[in-house]
């Protein structure tokens, strides 16, 4: 069994506090980059945007070389929060980590996909400014304002 960390991009692995995204504007997280990498799981990204948009900022970020892997909605045939999605996320990881029982933590910002995750037996992290309502939700084992808060005190 392999544990798995799945991250969405928007509002979750990047805040964006814009209406619209300025990759310009975009720098290199190193405290981001320093706690993802003392964390020894495999790393991948699930997003409902293109895979464009997903590798510039993790590009941007300078985390690019801690993922395995971006599922985003021009590589896949389903997106969030189909439960396709996840199975196909689930299959194809199988075969990257050379394993068929795996175990995945799954961090986004909206609840319709922490909801679907969970059906499949995925323990899921909600990150969200609203982040103490997380306990109102059958569906969130746990909840942060950031995903910095949520690397700093998830033990893994």
């Amino acid at each position: 069994m392999v544990v798995c960390l799945v991250f969405d991009i928007d509002d979750t692995i990047y805040e964006n506090k814009t209406t619209q995204i300025i990759y310009d504007t975009i720098q290199q997280d190193y405290e981001l980059y320093q706690l993802m990498k003392r964390i020894h799981l495999p790393k991948f990204v699930l997003t409902n945007a293109v895979y464009e948009h997903a590798n510039i900022i993790i590009n941007k970020l300078g985390i690019e070389n801690l993922m395995r892997k971006i599922y985003a909605r021009d590589n896949m045939n389903y997106m969030k929060p189909h439960i396709e999605c996840y199975k196909a996320v689930d299959k194809d990881i199988s075969k990257v980590v050379r394993s068929d029982d795996n175990k995945y933590i799954f961090f986004d910002d909206l609840l319709e996909n922490l909801e679907t995750a969970k059906q499949l037996g995925w323990y899921t992290v909600w990150i969200n400014p609203k982040f103490h309502e997380g306990n109102n939700y059958s569906y969130v084992d746990r909840s942060f304002r950031t995903l910095k808060d949520s690397l700093k005190e998830l033990n893994f």
